[in-house]
């Protein structure tokens, strides 16, 4: 099931997006919704050229900016801040803990925009803020398996309920490998167009296995065996091995895995005694990584000597 996202208040912004804020005016101001994923430096705008500042993106003064305006003799420099306000922003920023004089703050507070001084450098704030939001208005996917970190590729381990997906993540993060989330992740889309999955708040760090019950990880093995966030690039589908179907012996087969419109490499492994799952993985892993680094498979080997 997909869904995308409404807009966010300023405050929840403040509150979750790690930006350091130390100072705000304007404060009563922070119900103000955002209400477009992308922040904004506003260039050209506060030299009075504002056709392509989007009113719906939250603002950033860099240096260059509070310099520029710095340099304004007053009358140019309230104009142009009264111009820039006037577009009704949902909040401006400032980087590096820079100072506002009282007229930037009056025309801010007449136009209803709330300011917040940030501790980062500008490049570091339209990051953290930009990762943020796209987590915010992303659409949004939750999928049943376990998501793990295995020699820094992003697996998905899929199958059927008692196949053995949290056992096999369990062995896998007792040989170093890092979980993400077990039973349920939620994906959305990141900047670059990647499925970033992400644990739900309420099983963060636990994992179930049959037998043992409910297990801390971070208890068990510490923080480092965990990851809040990881790129999707493989997808593990575990399935109960069938003397019926026709298994890929020669690694011609290519699958792909669709989440969030996008096409995932897909191994199927089944499952029989004696088969080391996570071994397994591991070596799914490294198969993966030397095919992505060029390196050809037994059948484009073949045909090659033949050829």
């Amino acid at each position: 099931m997909t869904s995308s996202s409404n807009g966010i208040e300023i405050k929840e912004v403040i509150k979750q997006g790690d930006l350091e804020i130390i100072h705000i005016y304007n404060e009563e101001r922070i119900t103000n919704q955002i209400l477009h994923p992308r922040s904004q430096k506003p260039g050209l705008a506060l030299a009075g050229y504002p056709k392509y500042l989007n009113h719906k993106r939250v603002q950033i003064f860099g240096k260059t900016e509070m310099g520029y305006l710095n340099q304004l003799r007053q009358e140019e420099r309230e104009k142009q801040l009264k111009n820039f306000f006037s577009l009704r922003v949902p909040a401006v920023i400032i980087s590096e803990k820079q100072e506002v004089d009282s007229r930037f703050v009056s025309y801010a507070e007449k136009y209803k925009t709330p300011i917040l001084i940030s501790n980062l450098k500008a490049s570091l704030l339209v990051a953290r803020l930009s990762s943020f939001l796209y987590r915010h208005f992303s659409k949004k996917i939750r999928i049943n398996g376990v998501l793990i970190d295995v020699m820094g590729l992003g697996i998905l381990i899929t199958g059927d309920s008692g196949i053995g997906k949290s056992e096999t993540a369990l062995e896998l993060v007792n040989k170093g490998h890092r979980l993400i989330s077990d039973d349920l992740i939620e994906f959305y889309l990141d900047s670059n167009d990647d499925p970033i999955g992400q644990s739900i708040d309420r099983i963060r760090k636990w994992i179930e296995v049959r037998g043992l019950g409910i297990i801390n990880i971070a208890d068990i093995f510490g923080m480092g065996a965990i990851l809040l966030e990881k790129k999707l690039d493989l997808v593990i589908r575990l399935e109960k091995w069938s003397q019926k179907k026709q298994y890929d012996r020669l690694g011609e087969g290519k699958l792909y895995f669709n989440i969030l419109e996008k096409e995932i490499p897909m191994f199927v492994l089944p499952v029989a005694p004696g088969r080391n799952l996570s071994t397994l993985i591991e070596v799914a892993a490294k198969y993966f990584m030397s095919r992505k680094n060029g390196s050809k498979s037994f059948i484009e080997y073949a045909y090659e000597k033949e050829n």
